[in-house]
């Protein structure tokens, strides 16, 4: 059985080693080893049958052996067993005559019944077989078990109608014996009667010439040599057999062997075979990987030029992107110092044509002192709008030059949020002033300066009130509010920019900060607005920005950055 078990193991050994051979030359296209496969997987099949057969035949004849060999050592022990009871008979009886004690008497009788199958066996009696051995110390032996003849404890036995035969005979010869016993018994009992002193009576002596006469040694030795011939045939059978088994047996377990080397054999071959094509699917594996990492360096290669041309050309848009807000300051300063410097245009012209008119009237003397007192006043007044318009378009100027410095260049200086962010709300005047929406503060009372990049906040609420216009008011189509919350803690500013419009769907929102993404693709957005204040708020103020809003309801964003930057962090 253990050949067969490591037979059965091998196969499946071989098995796995042919379907992962089989896979590797499929993956290959080695036609050739994959024709070899199907046969060497057939004959490994049937050599691991054959052994598994022959391995269980093996098994059940050395079982038939164990069993013949106890059969023979059974019947060894019952010719043994026979000739003991007869002895023991004889002693019993023997015995009692010479004794005249009846306890031996009733051994002999207690075995005769059970011979006889009219007495309990005791346990284990088949074993005696013929009858029961005197127990120790004379106790009587136990009676628990069935009531079995002789014959039928024979026949439990396996035995052959010739050994029966011997044993018939051999039992007519101890009935011979009986009788005798039985004779001498009568003889002892009458001598027990009849006689006071028994040792030395008559039938004493008559009942022990019976059992010591050369009829009963006739009849015993003739029982024996039956019981003899019984053993004797019971045992060349038992060679008999045992020479044919032992003939299966050697064949079964040398066909066992053969077949277990054949399956090494065929173990030893396939690793070969899987050892060759494992080297030769490991050389084509780097190959393919050689192959395959050339090619993802090219790919690598492109991909850093495709990664350079967007960086380059998100570059470009950032300062196209800056120039554009640059050139709506540049608009708004136009638009907004126009109106102030039309109007000082107008009044220097008035005063112009009334000084004239009032040179001539000097050299013609016809000035009058109600006159030169009305342009005396008329110029005080119109010198006023004069100054005032003047004044108001240096003040547009000087905001709109520092705005547009802080724009153009990265230096970092001390100010305060709200006063900066409605300098840059008058660059963007004119865009606001045709709509109907305002622009409300919420500034603490004692507001801090902060120290950070005035044009990254110049840029970053400039794209966000733009995309509130464009985006949130649709162009400034409906009225609204756009509201700027300044809040203070230790150490940052939390600068809350919220508008009314039309808000944002939830994907819209969360990829809001994303670059190129735009809802207005076809109407000019270039989708780098939010990302130009996502990039300003984290990278150069060092600070987070997040934005929430829902369809119909307010957007909002709030930034959260350092009162006073790390220059060096940011940079």
């Amino acid at each position: 059985m253990i050949v067969s078990l490591l037979s059965l193991l091998i196969y499946i050994m071989i098995g796995d080693i042919m379907g992962m051979d089989s896979n590797s030359k499929q993956q290959q296209a080695d036609h050739n080893n994959t024709h070899l496969s199907s046969p060497i997987a057939l004959f490994t099949f049937i050599c691991a049958i054959a052994a598994l057969i022959s391995s269980y035949f093996s098994y059940r004849t050395m079982h038939d052996l164990q069993a013949n060999n106890e059969n023979r050592y059974r019947s060894y022990r019952l010719a043994e067993q026979l000739s003991a009871s007869s002895d023991q008979l004889s002693l019993m009886a023997r015995t009692y005559v010479a004794t005249g004690n009846a306890k031996y008497l009733q051994f002999y009788h207690d075995i005769l019944a059970m011979s006889n199958g009219t007495k309990l066996h005791p346990n284990n009696s088949h074993r005696i077989y013929w009858a029961l051995l005197m127990p120790q110390n004379a106790n009587n032996a136990s009676v628990e078990g069935k009531k079995k003849a002789f014959k039928k404890l024979l026949l439990e036995s396996d035995l052959t109608e010739q050994e029966f035969a011997f044993l018939d005979k051999a039992k007519i010869h101890s009935n011979q014996l009986t009788t005798l016993e039985l004779q001498a018994f009568a003889l002892a009992e009458q001598g027990t009667e009849n006689s006071i002193d028994y040792p030395h009576s008559e039938q004493r002596l008559a009942a022990l010439s019976l059992l010591y006469s050369e009829r009963y040694f006739l009849e015993k030795s003739k029982m024996m040599t039956l019981i003899n011939e019984f053993f004797e045939s019971q045992d060349s059978l038992s060679i008999e057999r045992k020479q044919t088994l032992q003939l299966q047996h050697d064949w079964a377990t040398n066909l066992a062997i053969l077949s277990f080397i054949l399956l090494l054999i065929l173990l030893g071959y396939s690793l070969r075979v899987h050892k060759y094509s494992k080297e030769h699917f490991v050389k084509v594996l780097r190959k393919e990987v050689a192959n395959r990492t050339y090619q993802l360096f090219e790919k690598r290669e492109q991909l850093k030029t495709v990664i350079k041309e967007m960086e380059s050309t998100r570059n470009q848009l950032v300062e196209a992107e800056k120039m554009a807000s640059l050139g709506d300051l540049v608009c708004g300063v136009a638009h907004e110092v126009n109106t102030p410097l039309g109007v000082s245009v107008t009044l220097a012209s008035h005063l112009h044509g009334e000084t004239a008119n009032l040179h001539k009237k000097v050299e013609n003397g016809q000035l009058k002192r109600s006159e030169l007192e009305c342009y005396c006043n008329e110029v005080n007044e119109n010198c006023q709008l004069l100054l005032s318009n003047l004044a108001r378009a240096a003040n547009l100027i000087r905001s709109f030059k520092q705005v547009a410095v802080d724009q153009g260049c990265d230096e970092v200086r001390t100010f305060k949020i709200s006063d900066y962010i409605k300098e840059v709300l008058l660059s963007l005047h004119h865009k606001l002033k045709k709509t109907d929406i305002h622009v409300r503060f919420e500034v603490p009372e004692n507001e801090q300066e902060v120290h950070t990049y005035p044009g990254a906040v110049a840029q970053i609420v400039t794209n966000l009130v733009m995309n509130a216009l464009i985006h949130g008011f649709d162009n400034g189509l409906k009225s609204g509010e756009i509201l700027f919350s300044i809040e203070f803690d230790e150490s940052n500013v939390m600068l809350t920019v919220s508008d009314n419009g039309n808000g944002m769907e939830v994907d819209v929102c969360d990829k809001i900060f994303d670059p190129f993404f735009t809802t207005k693709r076809g109407s000019g957005g270039s989708g780098l607005g939010m990302n130009i204040v996502y990039n300003l708020v984290v990278h150069q103020l060092l600070g987070s920005i997040s934005c929430t809003s829902r369809i119909g309801e307010a957007s909002t964003f709030l930034l959260c950055f350092p009162i006073r930057v790390d220059v060096k962090a940011s940079k």
